[in-house]
């Protein structure tokens, strides 16, 4: 697995103190000791022990012995400085200091940071798009196998491990979140897979989801897609669980080891949408409406089936489904302006397609597909049938579609506001996907060439953008780099 180079600004900038000391000779007013005190205290060491010593020490005893995380040139540090990122516990401070002051500070930082033998200046990574240039920084590092994302807020990240492990980072700390399910089915594919958060409006109680493959009680060879929630709350220590409750386990259990599917959404009618994958059987789980594989369920958050679903009624269908004939879906968002659930789902050797749900609708495996068998013999001829959803865009050869996320705010250029960007695990690389008004892909773009395998892209409020790298082990933030 090719390892991007990456020399970047700390983890932990948190520039902490807005109070300025007073001056030891009265001025005659407030406004005249303000003015009297910047001027006193202009260099880059005076404002750095006025602004930054309280969180990173004197004499810039952070800077010496650290690794970089957001670039470490001049220019680097100014933006940083300037426009802070907050999920690294950095604010901005560019209404409170001026260009010279951060100019001066960054100065002064760099040079305190030149003195470790070990240090080199070196630039974060740019990344040239067809019409902008973006810079990823790196967020964590080190990781295992990162799979899926989520915001506790714009300032907390939340994060899994395929292993097994649950994470947050704030103000640039990572923590472990401790007390998760005994019984995850950590092999092949399985493992601890996607992670929601969502706010209960009623009490404003704070709700943790995670998807995994379980094992069944009394057979560790077989396993199941199931969701579990938990209350989550903030502590001293860090962010801590309560118990767990089970939503759905996606029976029956199977011996296989692959295709669970496992993305979870809450839709802007309160209700849980949960991707499973058929398991590897396709002939046995995605006609059949008499299990859960092989589906996208809808229930409400505690796990109730809502009277609404399409298939109630039916006898001997499982009632949360909401839409069948899925192969392995392992992207879905909420489209911000539509409210409408888009998934994206792995066809065989090619076929893999991006779908805009509807109640009730089949979406064809395998009775259509656009992909093959992986040894290249055919699985059916047919592409369309009666009865059948045709995708929003396939992809001629599968790419190994792997998250998804919309590009929505203030920070990114008109012409990228709600492309989609698709993680490709079989190519290693992130995909720009341009929808034009008639709500079709007109153009594809290809981002993080040779990054590794992109497992998970999270959005916040803010409209920022996170990208899960398995193999590389990394979580980056990709920044658009616009014109002031």
């Amino acid at each position: 697995m090719r390892q991007p180079f990456f020399i970047l600004i700390p983890i932990s900038i948190l520039m902490g103190s807005f109070a300025f000391p007073r001056p030891n000779e009265p001025c005659e007013s407030p406004a005249n000791r303000l003015e009297s005190e910047l001027h006193l205290n202009s260099s880059g060491e005076a404002i750095y022990e006025q602004w930054c010593a309280s969180c990173h020490g004197t004499n810039g005893r952070d800077f010496l012995e650290r690794i970089w995380k957001l670039g470490s040139q001049q220019e680097d540090l100014e933006r940083v400085i300037a426009s802070g990122h907050p999920l690294l516990g950095m604010p901005a401070y560019r209404d409170a200091l001026s260009a010279e002051d951060i100019r001066n500070v960054a100065e002064y930082v760099l040079s305190k940071a030149k003195e470790s033998p070990s240090f080199l200046a070196a630039p974060p990574l740019f990344v040239q798009a067809s019409d902008i240039q973006l810079r990823a920084n790196i967020i964590a590092d080190g990781l295992d196998t990162p799979w899926g994302m989520d915001f506790l807020n714009d300032t907390a990240l939340i994060f899994t491990e395929r292993e097994g492990k649950l994470w947050t980072i704030q103000s640039g700390i990572k923590q472990e979140v401790t007390g998760l399910p005994h019984d995850i089915h950590a092999k092949g594919q399985g493992g601890l897979l996607d992670v929601m958060h969502w706010t209960e409006s009623e009490n404003q109680q704070n709700w943790i989801y995670l998807s995994y493959s379980k094992n069944h009680p009394n057979d560790k060879k077989l396993s199941a897609t199931a969701v579990v929630r938990s209350r989550i709350t903030k502590s001293k220590q860090g962010f801590k669980v309560d118990e767990w409750e089970t939503i759905m386990v996606a029976t029956p259990y199977g011996k296989t080891h692959h295709h669970y599917g496992s993305r979870l959404a809450m839709g802007n009618d309160n209700m849980l949408y949960i991707t499973c994958g058929e398991r590897g059987l396709r002939d046995v789980h995605p006609q059949s409406l008499e299990t859960y594989p092989g589906k996208v369920h809808r229930l409400h958050p505690d796990g109730k089936v809502p009277q609404d679903n399409p298939f109630v009624a039916v006898t001997g269908a499982i009632p949360s489904i909401w839409s069948w004939g899925h192969r392995n879906p392992q992207g879905m968002l909420i489209h911000p302006e539509t409210g409408a659930i888009w998934t994206h789902e792995h066809g065989p050797k090619g076929g893999d397609e991006i779908n805009v749900l509807k109640k009730a609708a089949n979406y064809g495996w395998p009775e259509i597909t656009f992909g093959r068998n992986y040894s290249g013999t055919v699985i059916t001829r047919d592409t369309a049938k009666v009865g059948m959803e045709q995708p929003l865009h396939y992809w001629l050869p599968s790419i190994g579609a792997c998250g998804m996320e919309i590009i929505h705010g203030d920070n990114w250029p008109e012409p990228w506001q709600n492309n989609l960007l698709v993680g490709s695990l079989s190519f290693e690389y992130l995909e720009r996907l341009v929808i034009d008004s008639s709500g079709r892909v007109s153009g594809r773009e290809e981002l993080l060439n040779d990054i590794g395998r992109v497992r998970d892209i999270a959005r916040n409020q803010r409209g920022d953008i996170y990208v899960a790298v398995e193999g590389a082990g990394l979580i980056l933030h990709l920044e658009p780099i616009l014109e002031n």
